[in-house]
């Protein structure tokens, strides 16, 4: 994937990350999951990867956050759901006028902003 786009899911996941670790996490699942969620977001900012390595690295990340939340039911709160349903959309495919809208609509609750 481009890199303008790996710039993007990395800020996202970082915005994700966020919300997540601070919404209520009493059970199990949760503390894992924002513990995995947490070491693996905070390489990804430091190693800064990039090209095919990157790819890799947010495949394992997506493919264990989703395998969790459809399987052991991990608890996000509406931001964290809105934030994780964008992720995955640009994941998906080239990012649409439809995801940008969303996105511009996700960060721009609570003050947010996107450092690119």
């Amino acid at each position: 994937m481009e890199y303008s786009k790996q710039k993007l899911l990395l800020a996202l996941l970082v915005k994700f990350e966020i919300s997540f670790n601070k919404q209520i996490n009493e059970s199990v699942v949760n503390q894992e999951v924002g513990q995995y969620l947490k070491t693996s977001v905070d390489e990804l900012v430091q190693k800064q990867y990039c090209g095919s390595l990157f790819d890799k690295k947010i495949e394992e990340l997506i493919s264990r956050i989703d395998s969790e939340r459809l399987d052991n039911k991990l608890v996000l709160n509406d931001y964290s759901s809105r934030l994780w349903t964008a992720i995955l959309e640009i994941i998906k495919r080239t990012t649409s006028f439809e995801t940008a809208y969303s996105l511009i609509d996700i960060l721009g609750e609570k003050n947010t902003s996107l450092k690119l």
